[in-house]
């Protein structure tokens, strides 16, 4: 192959990745140029031969910066978020030691990134950074970085320009910690990271500061807080202390005040096994009171089922403690625990409405938990249509063959089954291909935006028809006003779920002839 052949090759892989291909000397000044550079503004970059960080925009420029200073020969230094014009790109720069060039990639993004974001993509990549530092020998710390004075951000610099400031510190803490380490925002004022022992955290710590004072906040602060790698506590316990630490922190307006993670695993530990006992005690003794929420026909305005939800002895919710009963196991206790109380209460009483219990994808992956689910419903005898259940945190379910031969036995049996937090990252259009539902609940992030602006009405009308192509009703919940009712009725949602049209009441209520929950949208 020739060389002007071999130079072709790879300016079409070059173009192929990226969009725009910039050469720059140590100091980021620009020596060449190829590709979409007009989309960098005039005159011609190729011709400028200035700072190549004076074509991005103002709060991009210290990410430019922070990826020069973190130049090592043979390695690549980002890609980091960036803004051309108010257009979001990646940007990525090699610097191979040979010369003292820089080579630089720029990529526009197509799209805006998804609003949500996956809460435990901090966890695996903390547990995987966390395995292969033990395995090369290397000491590791776990750190919040709390940013102060900051408050009202949006206001003082717009949406746009606070977000690429948020990127901004975002990429000094990636480039501090390095490959080899972690860095993912908490909420607007932190930051977790996994880093070396080594990691220069107070050199981060005033890099940020400056940066926060190049855009306004001169009485801006920075903390960091860190806790020692403890060898002997699997990365998963490691990592899940870790984030019990940082909330707790957060709960109590302190910083991180313990110095191991095997302290924290130890106080973690013993707040799970006084909930597993509370928790297990309740369910045991069925001390706890079924409470149940109306589902309404949004034409008819009649109820069409209550969901059955749980309260704990002293009337409290126990959503605060669902995520514990999720990852201990628990949950399948409650799950059985609520469905023999919905059986037994349609038994007893033949004027009951209809109810719906939550199923969580955890007790559905359990073979003997299924086993003894499906043996339960075998004996009932009541009209089936009165028992809907609604499949919950099937993002958990790995075994997807075998929770879908179990749903299709439920069906089979007459009960209809609902697809739980339709939209969200827990059940998204793919679990509504693996799980075939009568009934589709939309999550209430989206209704709360509904009518907002024309993305978040396309995408819910785009939700609503893919629920009506395949034969599926559709629940709203958070229905919190008339006017959202309105909207989601015209927009052809069956049925609605929220404070609008009650809140939840104690299961006995539902008998009172008196009590009334009716309410067309």
């Amino acid at each position: 192959m020739s060389l002007i052949e071999q130079r072709n090759r790879f300016l079409s892989f070059a173009f192929a990745a990226a969009d725009v291909l910039v050469e720059t000397d140590r100091e980021g000044n620009v020596l060449y140029a190829a590709g979409a550079t007009a989309a960098l503004g005039e005159p011609p970059l190729e011709d400028s031969r200035e700072a190549f960080a004076r074509r991005l925009d103002p709060t991009s420029r210290p990410i430019m910066k922070a990826l020069l200073r973190g130049m090592r020969p043979g390695r690549r230094s980002g890609p980091a978020r960036v803004s051309c014009n108010g257009r979001a790109a990646n940007l990525s720069g090699w610097f191979l030691g040979s010369d003292d060039r820089i080579r630089w990639t720029l990529s526009f993004e197509s799209a805006t990134q998804p609003d949500e974001v996956d809460p435990d993509a901090f966890a695996r990549s903390a547990e995987t950074a966390l395995q292969e530092a033990r395995r090369q020998g290397k000491s590791m710390q776990m750190s919040v970085l709390r940013i102060s004075g900051i408050e009202e951000i949006e206001t003082r610099l717009g949406p746009d320009d606070a977000e690429m400031l948020c990127h901004a510190v975002q990429s000094e803490c990636q480039l501090a910690v390095g490959s080899d380490g972690v860095a993912r925002a908490v909420d607007g004022n932190r930051i977790a990271l996994i880093h070396s022992s080594d990691c220069n955290v107070a050199g981060l710590r005033r890099s940020i500061v400056k940066i926060l004072q190049a855009h306004g906040f001169p009485d801006a602060s920075v903390s960091i807080d860190s806790m020692n790698d403890a060898e002997d506590v699997e990365p998963e316990i490691a990592v899940r202390a870790f984030i019990h630490a940082v909330n707790e922190a957060a709960d109590s307006a302190e910083g991180l005040n313990i110095t191991s993670l095997k302290e924290a695993a130890s106080l973690m530990m013993q707040e799970a096994s006084r909930q597993m006992n509370r928790l297990r005690t309740s369910i045991a003794g069925r001390t706890f009171e079924p409470y149940a929420q109306p589902i309404i026909n949004l034409r008819s305005g009649n109820v069409r089922h209550y969901e059955l939800l749980l309260r704990l002895p002293d009337g409290g919710s126990i959503d605060a403690s669902v995520g514990f009963a999720e990852s201990t196991g628990v949950i399948r206790e409650i799950d059985m625990a609520m469905t023999e109380m919905a059986l037994n209460f349609l038994l007893e009483h033949d004027n009951a409405p209809n109810l719906a219990v939550n199923l969580s994808g955890n007790s559905l992956s359990d073979k003997a938990w299924t086993d003894k689910f499906l043996g339960l419903l075998e004996d009932v005898r009541i009209d089936r249509s009165r028992l809907c259940f609604e499949l919950t945190e099937t993002a958990t379910i790995k075994k997807v063959h075998e929770v879908n031969s179990v749903i299709q036995k439920v069906r089979d049996r007459g009960h209809r089954v609902c697809l739980d937090d339709f939209g969200t990252g827990s059940a998204s259009f793919q679990y509504l291909r693996d799980f075939p539902a009568d009934i589709v609940k939309i999550d209430g992030s989206f209704v709360e935006r509904v009518g907002k602006t024309d993305r978040d009405t396309a995408l819910l009308k785009g939700m609503i028809a893919v629920c009506q192509d395949l034969g599926a009703e559709t629940v709203a919940e958070k229905v919190e006003t008339k006017a959202q009712a309105a909207k989601l009725k015209a927009m052809g949602v069956t049925l609605g779920q929220g404070y609008y049209f009650g809140k939840p009441i104690p299961l006995e209520t539902v008998l009172d002839p008196n009590h009334k929950a009716n309410r067309a949208a």
